[in-house]
């Protein structure tokens, strides 16, 4: 009987102390420990865009980005690009500039707060139909391939490629600080003829 007692009370101890683990977990940054599963909806201010049929140019690079915030440290949850046209396979390369990018032609797409309580987002999206001018030091972050097929021949094999930074465990999501600093979505100069979509979900923080 006494050993049964201490063995339910050594499972009690590590519950609480598991539950003691997920205190604060949603927050930013705030990850549990590995094999622990955290019943808690994260709570940071989450925001996203999705710029739709974007004709890339001619030798294309930068066909969509996401430039930081005067008052907020954003960290890149998300992107996700797809696409129809002319059978290709694109190189699909996620960069980060240190200095924004100038010139090009370009729109912005509406950012929207996947909590209506939220405050207004602070980081900006530009999504380009002519190539930027892209500064020197931009470093790329991640590589995939994206298989665009014609919207007649049906679904692609590979209808997306996705960069997914939610299920990083105790890795640091891309960071972008300041307004000079940019992650983009970039083709790696490849000319595809194509109507390609773009999106990226973030967060903003205080830091």
């Amino acid at each position: 009987m006494r050993k049964l007692l201490l063995s339910l009370g050594f499972l009690v101890g590590l519950t609480s102390l598991a539950s003691a683990q997920c205190v604060g977990v949603g927050g930013v940054n705030n990850a549990p420990f590995p094999g622990m599963n955290c019943a808690m909806e994260p709570t940071v201010d989450t925001y996203g865009f999705t710029a739709v049929g974007i004709i890339p140019a001619a030798s294309a690079t930068d066909i969509a980005c996401l430039t930081g915030s005067a008052t907020k440290v954003i960290r890149v949850q998300m992107i996700r690009v797809s696409g129809s046209g002319t059978a290709i396979s694109v190189p699909v390369t996620i960069t980060k500039h240190i200095v924004a990018n100038t010139g090009g032609t370009s729109s912005a797409p509406v950012v929207y707060a996947l909590d209506s309580a939220s405050p207004a987002g602070t980081a900006t999206a530009l999504a380009y139909t002519a190539n930027p001018t892209i500064t020197a030091g931009a470093g790329i972050l991640d590589n995939g391939n994206l298989g665009v097929v014609a919207t007649t021949v049906g679904a692609a094999v590979q209808p997306y490629v996705l960069f997914d930074y939610l299920s990083r465990g105790f890795s640091m999501a891309p960071v972008v600080r300041g307004v000079a600093q940019q992650i983009c979505v970039n083709l790696n100069g490849t000319t595809p003829t194509a109507l390609l979509n773009v999106s990226m979900r973030w967060t903003e923080a205080a830091q």
